[in-house]
């Protein structure tokens, strides 16, 4: 058939067809199906799978596929961003998808704050977070290898830990390197503070005693409380005058210090 009388069926064809029902256009397509082979079954498929397979993310307005991908949970969400470079960048795009997703995981949210690409990382950094503490993967675990016996307190404070032992002795410690920064030999330690320059310490013999850690000596020591039970708690800062010190059974009293 020449080109143009098939041009002039292919006219009279399509009015034919759009004349049809539902129900008739279904059969014609079954029929002429039917009578196709593979290169035209092959051409079908191809062009059957570009227009079945439309990006409706690509296609529909922003503001409308923003209200769309609120109905959607962020494990969802985030699946849908693996689809293409497209759904990732309009899903990432999306502020309220996101400080909703952080706001259930209990975070407060600043709303002055509108930056999409923020707030998911903010709850992806959470949802790894929440996963290492499942897995006790959360923090990173190392020794302090000093003390010869048990101990019984520990004060951290801006990178450093004291510790004090049953050994008499108590040790400063730098948390980053696990060096031990001062020792010195004191009581029984049953609470500790410290400074630059100083360490308190209280003791299960009822005593409280100041340390110097440059030197290592007693610069002061304190009696006052009866009874059993050690001195557990030393709660001032070591720039007061005043030390509350408070033991298992009494109530918290106060010594005064010349040079804590």
């Amino acid at each position: 058939m020449e080109r143009k009388d098939f041009e002039t069926w292919l006219d009279n064809i399509s009015v034919t067809f759009l004349s049809l029902t539902d129900l008739q256009k279904n059969e014609t397509l079954d029929h002429l199906i039917s009578l196709s082979g593979a290169v035209q079954l092959r051409h079908l498929s191809n062009n059957l799978e570009t227009l079945l397979k439309r990006d409706f993310l690509k296609l529909l307005p922003l503001e409308l596929s923003f209200y769309l991908l609120k109905w959607l949970d962020p494990q969802t969400l985030l699946t849908c961003c693996l689809v293409s470079k497209q759904w990732n960048k309009v899903i990432s795009a999306c502020t309220e998808v996101w400080q909703t997703a952080c706001k259930n995981l209990g975070w407060q949210i600043d709303d002055s704050l509108q930056d999409a690409l923020h707030w998911k990382k903010v709850y992806l950094k959470a949802i790894l977070r929440m996963k290492q503490l499942e897995d006790h993967e959360a923090f990173e675990t190392s020794s302090l290898i000093g003390h010869s016996a048990r101990v019984y307190a520990l004060y951290y404070k801006d990178g450093l830990l004291c510790t004090g032992s049953d050994d008499l002795s108590a040790k400063l410690w730098d948390v980053s390197t696990g060096q031990c920064v001062y020792g010195i030999q004191t009581h029984t330690c049953a609470a500790v503070k410290f400074d630059e320059q100083k360490l308190v310490t209280g003791s299960f013999d009822n005593t409280v005693a100041c340390w110097e850690w440059s030197s290592g000596s007693r610069t002061q020591h304190f009696r006052g409380h009866t009874g059993a039970g050690p001195i557990s708690n030393i709660a001032s800062s070591l720039k007061s005058s005043l030390i509350p010190l408070g033991r298992v059974s009494h109530s918290p009293w106060c010594f005064p210090s010349k040079s804590v």
